[in-house]
C-alpha cells in the first residue's frame, strides 16, 4: 500500500510541475525484487522396464529462478539402495547408501522435464522412499 500511495504522490507532483522545471527529458528508477521459488514435480507415466534392469519411474519438471542456480538432490532411507543408480535425463548417478545424492547441479534458472529410471542395487528396492528436492545455491 505504501508503495502505491508513493507512487501516487509523485504523480501528483509531476502533474502540477511545469514540464520547463524538467528541462528536455526525466526519468524513474524503478526496481522491483523477485522472490526465489523452486519446485519439482514428478509425474508418474507407468511404471515398467526400460532397457535391461532399469525400471521407468515416471517424468518430472523442475523450476528454479534461483541467479546462481540450484542443486538437484535426491533423498531416500538412510543404509538402503545401495549400488542402485539414477537416470534423469543425461544424468546418472550410483547411490551409496547415505540417504543422500546430488543428482545434478544447474548454474542458472532452469525449466527443464526429464525422464527418470533406476536400476537396483545388490538389495534390489529395499525402501519405498525415493524424494526429489531443489536446492537454489
Amino acid at each position: 500500500m505504501i508503495g502505491k500511495l508513493s507512487l501516487g504522490v509523485a504523480s501528483m507532483a509531476l502533474a502540477m510541475t511545469p514540464m520547463a522545471a524538467f528541462g528536455a527529458s526525466f526519468s524513474y528508477n524503478l526496481r522491483l525484487t523477485v522472490a526465489v521459488h523452486c519446485t519439482v514435480q514428478h509425474q508418474g507415466t507407468g511404471y515398467g522396464a526400460l532397457n535391461g534392469d532399469a525400471l521407468s519411474l515416471g517424468t518430472f519438471r523442475e523450476y528454479c529462478n534461483a541467479p546462481q542456480g540450484y542443486e538437484l538432490v535426491v533423498n531416500y532411507a538412510p543404509g538402503s539402495l545401495r549400488g542402485a543408480r539414477i537416470y534423469a535425463g543425461n544424468a546418472e548417478i550410483v547411490l551409496d547408501g547415505s540417504g543422500r545424492a546430488i543428482l545434478s547441479r544447474e548454474e542458472g534458472p532452469r525449466i527443464q522435464e526429464r525422464t527418470i529410471s533406476m536400476v537396483p542395487g545388490a538389495n534390489g528396492f529395499d525402501t519405498n522412499r525415493l524424494d526429489l528436492n531443489i536446492i537454489p545455491s
